[in-house]
């Protein structure tokens, strides 16, 4: 029998997101209110005496109460996308506080952006050609690749010699050529690294090199740090040290600022601000038995959390109907017809039985804003738990067959 370790904390009382789960069924994405501003506080004490200001990724998680909360902090919005950022503007978030930094933008993105009046983040010496052609005399910012890369998986690393992302700061000079031949200003200097990131040693490392380029863009008046402030997702995981950023991140920010007034800073983080304000809630429909294996299979899956499919990433289980019963181990299953359809494996469970509740934790980042509806199954529920902790629906649940006709009426009859 495994031994039991110390794990994440749900973001709201069991009591109350088995209450959600029989009112508003499952699968069910619940986001917390009180959790997100628990972090964005915490983000502003890490960062307390910079003049530094923050861009949500909103692509962690678009749902307009997390927005419109962090809005209240005075927070922006990193958009990489046009329907990114009109979900934003449409939010109430001004033009001015918003970055548009869509990687291998479209000439009709670029200009959607532009005819907004938001500033885009350009990470290719030919789009910056472009822009500057359309637009001279404007002002943009540049985001370079620093070729210190990090991340939780391969697939989230943002720089180094084998991203798509950035231009290489070898580019410099082409890139500084550009933005002379078109007047362009360029206001911002950006880098990004990656994603799920512990080390502070990782972040310096980046930031040291974007730093001792910036003083080359004259008109700069900011440098975009970027995001990728991890959490922990697993039992024992520690969260980044406060006093060992401080000393290997802060600190250096502090001087750099004081030897360079006119420049601020920006910061872009998504998952740290609501992946832990977040749950899955799924039921447990079937307990079956195999051959070396036992399976409890749910009503959610890959189509609606990905990561463990995608990243073989790591969330924690509880569950909520049976949490005193002896452990034991399952392999924690969907019901999309894929054999990687996998939440979890020979993960110690209280024992789980069919009807039971389960939360999948930290899916407050990344979850529903990765979903699909793939096997044609609708997307989940998602219900926001304001301060008052009382739950209000964002989202309902959509029957099979409002999802079918819905879906069917957005394709054209073939003319036979």
């Amino acid at each position: 029998m495994a031994e039991r370790t110390s794990a994440p904390a749900l973001p709201a009382p069991s009591e109350t997101l088995l209450a959600i789960a029989d009112a508003h069924g499952t699968p069910t994405y619940v986001y917390s209110e009180r959790v997100v501003e628990r972090q964005a506080r915490k983000l502003e004490q890490l960062f307390d005496g910079l003049d530094v200001s923050f861009l949500y990724a909103m692509k962690a998680n678009p749902a307009p109460p997390i927005i419109e909360t962090l809005g209240r902090h005075g927070f922006g919005v990193d958009a990489v996308s046009p329907g990114e950022m009109l979900w934003a503007l449409r939010l109430g978030i001004a033009p001015e506080r918003i970055l548009f930094s869509a990687n291998m933008m479209t000439d009709d993105e670029m200009h959607t952006a532009q005819a907004h009046g938001v500033v885009l983040n350009i990470g290719e010496l030919t789009r910056l050609e472009r822009y500057g052609r359309a637009y001279p005399g404007s002002e943009v910012c540049v985001r370079l690749n620093p070729k210190h890369g990090a991340g939780h998986h391969a697939h989230v690393v943002t720089a180094g010699d084998r991203t798509k992302f950035g231009i290489p700061v070898e580019q410099i000079d082409d890139t500084l050529r550009i933005a002379s031949e078109y007047d362009l200003k360029i206001v911002g200097v950006h880098q990004h690294i990656g994603s799920g990131i512990l080390s502070s040693q990782q972040f310096a490392d980046a930031i040291a090199v974007t730093l001792a380029e910036a003083p080359r863009f004259t008109d700069a008046r900011w440098v975009n740090l970027g995001g990728g402030l991890g959490i922990p997702y697993r039992p024992g995981e520690e969260e980044i040290d406060v006093d060992t950023f401080r000393a290997d991140v802060i600190a250096p920010l502090s001087d750099y600022q004081h030897a360079h007034p006119h420049l601020s800073f920006r910061l872009e983080p998504g998952r740290f601000l609501t992946a832990q304000a977040g749950v899955l809630l799924a039921r447990v429909n079937t307990v079956k038995e195999g051959s070396r294996r036992t399976f409890a299979g749910t009503d959610t899956g890959m189509g609606q959390l990905v990561r463990p499919t995608v990243y073989d990433a790591y969330h924690h289980i509880a569950n909520l109907s049976n949490p005193d019963g002896a452990l034991q181990p399952y392999d924690v299953t969907g019901n999309i017809c894929e054999t990687g359809d996998v939440l979890a494996r020979e993960r110690a469970l209280p024992d789980v039985r069919e009807g039971d509740v389960l939360a999948v934790l930290d899916a407050g980042a990344y979850g529903m804003s990765m979903a699909s509806t793939y096997n044609l199954r609708p997307l989940p529920a998602e219900v926001w738990l304001g301060a008052d902790d009382v739950p209000h629906v964002l989202r309902a649940r959509e029957s099979d067959e409002a999802f079918v006709e819905r879906t069917m009426a957005g394709y054209r009859p073939v003319a036979q």
